[in-house]
């Protein structure tokens, strides 16, 4: 498949080109798809997670049928001894203080936690064989990084601060323009992003922060699931392969706040509004599914493993 080279658009340009209505649509962000996720209320208050560019191809899919034998390896890996993703969190702000960017350390290990308790199933779902350790802060004042919105802004920005390869969790912290509340890019890219590569989130989504229910740490639970290649549980609405999982129930659409019996696609189930990778606010999502454990174990060995 011929892949779109990365061009990471800025959420202005992106609703002049595509002319977004309230709801998210698709945006190309990098490689075979990315993550953009939005932050200010839209509609009827709520928030939708992020606009994603699925893949025409999915390349993990790709690289199981080649590799069987290690894809059935790191597939039963979620149940045994976690994998340690080393952390770097690289807080962007434009003053020293709390309201400028200037994240406490409290808020930066809670939301450590949160990654923790999520990818451990210690909030009701599956153990998914990660496990989170944050290596260290760094702290840059710089007004325009702060107010991160275009490809180039984020380019310089990664350029000076990443840390590590593909096998490294790289985090940024910043005032996300055009209402996003982050972004992140799919682990099957990571190659060819480069220093692209990582995770994205506006400061106030960390726990404890002023974005009301989307506040409890879960936008970077459901972005550093993009980072593990997971893809919507509504992806391709209730026609088949969906999000490549087959233990989440087909989904025609996102689900905002936490519509309890939701049921958009006949005869699959109710919709997974509880999982990680749905549009519902932070108190409704506690899980991700076993099938997607297991993806994101081989995504591991195929794209991040070092």
């Amino acid at each position: 498949m011929s892949k779109v080279k990365a061009i990471l658009i800025g959420a202005v340009a992106a609703a002049l080109v595509l002319g977004l209505a309230p709801l998210a649509q698709a945006v190309l962000v990098a490689g075979t798809g990315g993550c953009i996720e939005r932050a200010e209320p839209v509609g009827r208050g709520f928030r939708p997670r992020d606009d994603v560019a699925a893949p025409v191809r999915d390349e993990l899919s790709a690289w199981v049928r080649r590799h069987p034998t290690r894809a059935a390896r790191a597939g039963e890996r979620s149940g045994s001894r976690a994998v340690t993703i080393p952390v770097w969190v690289h807080v962007i702000r434009k003053d020293l203080t709390v309201e400028g960017g200037n994240l406490p350390g409290s808020r930066i290990r809670a939301q450590i936690a949160v990654l923790n308790d999520a990818f451990g199933g210690r909030t009701g779902g599956a153990a998914t064989g990660f496990r989170f350790e944050l290596q260290g802060v760094t702290r840059t004042t710089n007004k325009s990084w702060f107010n991160l919105t275009g490809y180039g802004q984020e380019r310089r920005m990664k350029e000076a601060l990443k840390v590590g390869g593909p096998e490294t969790l790289n985090i940024y912290t910043a005032k996300l323009g055009a209402n996003l509340l982050g972004w992140a890019y799919l682990a099957q890219d990571a190659d060819e992003v480069g220093v692209l590569d990582g995770v994205v989130v506006h400061y106030q989504s960390l726990p404890g922060g002023s974005f009301s229910i989307y506040s409890e740490g879960d936008t970077a639970t459901h972005e550093v699931g993009h980072w593990l290649d997971l893809f919507h549980t509504f992806e391709g609405g209730c026609e088949a392969p969906g999000d490549y999982v087959d233990d989440t129930a087909p989904e025609a659409s996102p689900a905002f706040y936490c519509p309890v019996g939701r049921d958009t696609c006949a005869g699959g189930g109710l919709d997974p509004i509880t999982n990680f990778m749905d549009y519902t606010q932070d108190s409704c999502m506690f899980e991700f599914t076993a099938g997607q454990a297991a993806r994101m174990q081989q995504a591991w060995a195929a794209y991040r493993a070092a």
